[in-house]
């Protein structure tokens, strides 16, 4: 039977076996030294006790034991703040109460899957509010393999898309024309038979051959009564089709045209489940699998795509417009800025604001901002000609009064620490058109 353990970000795993304590450290110590990969490790060992990073999603170790890792969320709201827990670990009303830690991580899992919503990793296979409502019990694989069920079961409600095929074959009855040389070849002696050349109106088509593979792996690995259920019967929906056996061709070869769109909201998901698409993928020797999101991503669009819902006076760019610091002796650009999010009003960016899933510590030094974070927002509101610059950070309990940062080389250049309220997006953003008026 196996087993499940949830833990937040940053919080030290408890509860693992020993011989999963030493494959999760030779799997944080593969990571480490992996100087090809730029991402950050999902763990890091610390004291000899192995600590989450700033990743989320499910891993589970080739025992079987399945470690959930949740956002540091603060789901409190008006005046109502939660008591500390111990050095490294959320704050929390629900400590030594099951029922309400369980309700707690459920909450967290709702808002995260929430910030999803618009994460570029997911492409089309966009979540909404019904969804998450149905998975909000399940652990994070579970939930986003019902995702993708419930919208294979939409697809096969309109239709699998199909194509004319030619085929040839030996018959014993007429079908479409004959074709005289093998026909002869083949026959001259059994003349029951027809080799015979016909259109077949087929589903025998790269995407739905993609589709019916994800299904085939994704049955040995669900444990949830419900997918494997209709895991099962989309099986039996799609066995005209053969499973993809060379992946790589017919993932290259697959097109939604036209006649498909409804495969729009497929594709991602089997590109996430085949392949890692989107995701920071670390599935190796010492565990069997991971669906992990990288939070920095996830963060950046969330505040993103909140920005553009929830106000109306400025444009919101993000990713851009690109400029450049400084040019080399041969006049040629270099150091390329590319800010998170710009606020363009009449053609003309206003504020530039950079998303930062990290925790702010008022009492540390220079509160917890980092001095890197600085120095690039600097650059960003001289090369720009911006008055404001914006860090956003999640709003946590310790953190969740605006800080305010003004430039020594320049006194009109401002930059302002904000609290973003992950748990309502349209309070926030609210908050900060108050606060750049």
């Amino acid at each position: 039977m196996s087993r499940a353990l949830v833990v937040r970000e940053y919080e030290p795993l408890n509860g693992l076996r020993e011989d999963e304590q030493r494959d999760l450290e030779r799997f944080a110590l593969a990571q480490s030294t992996d100087e090809r990969s730029q991402r950050q490790a999902v763990f890091a060992l610390r004291n000899g006790r192995l600590h989450a990073q700033n990743y989320v999603g499910i891993i589970e170790t080739r025992r079987g034991t399945v470690i959930e890792i949740l956002p540091k969320v603060d789901l409190t709201s008006g005046g109502r703040h939660q008591k500390e827990g111990p050095a490294g670990t959320p704050p929390r009303e629900t400590d030594g109460d099951p029922d309400a830690v369980a309700s707690e991580e459920e909450d967290t899992r709702r808002v995260f899957l929430a910030m999803l919503r618009d994460w570029r990793g997911l492409g089309e296979a966009r979540l909404d509010s019904a969804g998450i409502r149905a998975i909000r019990r399940m652990d994070m694989f579970e939930a986003f393999v019902h995702l993708f069920l419930a919208s294979v079961v939409l697809l096969t409600q309109r239709g699998l898309a199909r194509v004319y095929r030619t085929r040839e074959a030996n018959l014993t009855c007429l079908r479409g024309r004959i074709l005289f040389q093998p026909h002869v070849r083949e026959n001259l002696i059994d003349r029951s038979r027809f080799y015979v050349g016909y259109d077949e109106f087929t589903a025998d088509r790269p995407a739905n051959r993609l589709i019916h593979l994800a299904l085939r792996r994704l049955m040995g690995v669900v444990r949830h009564p419900e997918n494997r259920q209709r895991v099962h019967q989309l099986c039996i929906v799609f066995s005209e089709v053969p499973p993809s056996t060379n992946l790589d061709d017919d993932w290259a070869r697959h097109r939604v045209d036209r006649s498909m769109r409804h495969y729009d909201a497929v594709m991602p998901w089997v590109g996430l489940f085949l392949f890692g698409h989107g995701l920071g993928t670390f599935v190796g020797p010492h565990v069997n699998r991971a669906l992990l999101f990288p939070m920095e991503e996830v963060f950046e669009d969330f505040v993103t795509a909140a920005l553009r819902c929830h106000q109306r006076r400025f444009t919101v760019r993000a990713q851009g417009p690109m400029r450049h610091l400084a040019t080399d002796g041969a006049g040629k650009e270099a150091f390329r800025l590319k800010p998170d999010i710009i606020l363009m009003e009449c053609g003309q960016a206003r504020f530039i604001l950079d998303a930062k899933w990290k925790r702010l510590d008022p009492d540390a030094a220079n509160h917890g901002v980092s001095q890197d974070d600085a120095y690039q927002l600097f650059a960003y509101g001289k090369r720009y000609g911006c008055r404001r610059v914006v860090l956003v950070y999640p709003r946590t309990t310790a953190f969740r009064e605006t800080l305010h940062f003004r430039f020594v080389e320049d006194h009109d250049l401002e930059m302002t620490c904000f609290p973003f309220n992950v748990a309502d997006s349209a309070e926030a953003v609210g908050a900060i058109m108050r606060e750049l008026r």
